[in-house]
């Protein structure tokens, strides 16, 4: 299937795009190897509830970077992408980009002091909370779309990393006992802060992409134009991350841990596939042609992550993590599914409907998949708790790739 797939890479194009994503996986192998050490150590030290906790922080604070992020990982990419050679278009775009981003960022500090306030959950950890929201100003300024418009996701990897070791350096030097989960959200936000800036500095450096001040019009237009890829990127949510969040209130934190630590093992070979989809994305707007190769690629990738979860898990999880990981090994299980279905919707949707412009369509789709995954989420998570949170996640996550490459296969 390999030499298959190889074989139909034969173009100068080609090979670039494939250089270009075996270029970005080897650098994003330290980017994964990293969190594989701290995870160990911070679930052992923390111990499942401290880690629990710290997990739901980070599920109520993902709600406010997405609504942050408002879809412009695709948007935005696009539009760099078609505008690649346009200088003064780039400006125009990076500097609306970064005013709404901005402006989200600000909106959501709100959000969130208003839960504050009003939630004792929220106001009994407030700190904790806003040290996790350091990620979501991090996120907003560092200009990932930018890079993945101009194909020169390699920066990307590079300033990850910093942030990364950063990250990892300041987890094994300060958190030494569970008392110290504070640490763990203000090193990460700190982390993401700091590559953020220099990626704005190193954009006006490089390529001479300044920040101006934008007209009212354009924030309005950019804000309109990306509202189906927010809704479409936002609106899964309400199973995904929602099934942490809403665990956070109906069982112990305890297991929020067990549950939050499957969820991330699986997560770190999902972020194959988003890899090959932040690759190829931007190579599909410029070149529509090479679909179905790309589309095998995907596919056979997503295919092999689901097959590796399940052959290793057993053995690998324990020894990693220790014996109390093999309270997670049910939820690794059933989520190990995901990288399979995901893969399915990425290739479909992404890379097929939404470069071909089907935008509205693909939002329908993703709106309809994501509310029944919300309705299962209020079902299944009080029945059944962390059992019912990665049931929730992969049933929707099948019915979510079925639907999108059924109405993709309508598309001409």
């Amino acid at each position: 299937m390999i030499k298959k797939i190889k074989s139909k890479f034969k173009s100068e194009e080609n090979k670039r795009l494939l250089s270009n994503f075996f270029s970005l996986l080897s650098l994003q192998g330290l980017n994964y190897i990293l969190p594989l050490l701290t995870m160990p150590y911070l679930f052992k030290v923390l111990g499942a509830e401290k880690y629990g906790l710290v997990a739901f922080a980070v599920a109520t604070i993902f709600f406010l970077d997405k609504f942050v992020e408002y879809g412009y990982n695709l948007s935005a990419t696009r539009e760099v992408a078609l505008n690649h050679k346009n200088k003064e278009k780039l400006s125009e775009i990076y500097s609306t980009v970064i005013s709404v981003k901005l402006i989200l960022t600000l909106v959501s500090f709100m959000i969130l002091s208003l839960l504050i306030l009003t939630i004792e959950k929220f106001t009994n950890e407030w700190l904790l909370f806003y040290l996790t929201f350091l990620i979501v100003i991090g996120n907003a300024i560092f200009p990932i779309w930018f890079f993945q418009g101009i194909e020169e996701m390699k920066y990307i990897s590079y300033f990850n990393i910093s942030a990364k070791l950063f990250f990892t350096a300041g987890i094994f030097v300060f958190v030494k006992s569970s008392e110290d989960y504070i640490y763990q959200p203000l090193l990460n936000g700190l982390g993401f802060i700091l590559v953020g800036l220099y990626s704005l500095y190193f954009i006006r450096k490089k390529y001479d992409i300044r920040f101006t001040v934008q007209p009212i019009i354009n924030i309005k237009n950019s804000l309109t134009s990306s509202w189906n890829l927010f809704v479409s990127d936002f609106i899964p949510n309400l199973y995904n991350n929602f099934s942490t969040f809403l665990l956070g209130f109906v069982t112990t934190m305890d297991n929020v841990g067990y549950f939050a630590l499957a969820n991330q093992i699986v997560s770190v070979f999902n972020n194959v596939i988003t890899i090959i989809r932040n690759v190829t994305f931007p190579y599909l707007n410029k070149d529509y042609s090479k679909f179905e190769k790309i589309a095998q690629l995907t596919i056979f990738a997503g295919l092999s992550m689901s097959l590796i979860i399940f052959l290793t898990s057993y053995w690998v999880v324990p020894f990693v993590f220790g014996e109390k990981a093999y309270e997670s090994l049910v939820y690794i299980y059933i989520l190990a599914l995901s990288p399979f279905f995901i893969s399915i919707s990425y290739t479909f949707g992404s890379n097929k409907m939404v470069v071909l412009k089907y935008d509205k369509e693909y939002r329908k789709t993703i709106v309809k998949v994501s509310i029944l995954g919300f309705l299962t989420s209020i079902l299944l998570i009080p029945l059944y708790g962390a059992y019912g949170a990665a049931l929730t996640i992969v049933i929707t996550r099948f019915f979510l790739g079925t639907m999108i490459y059924k109405q993709s296969r309508k598309l001409k």
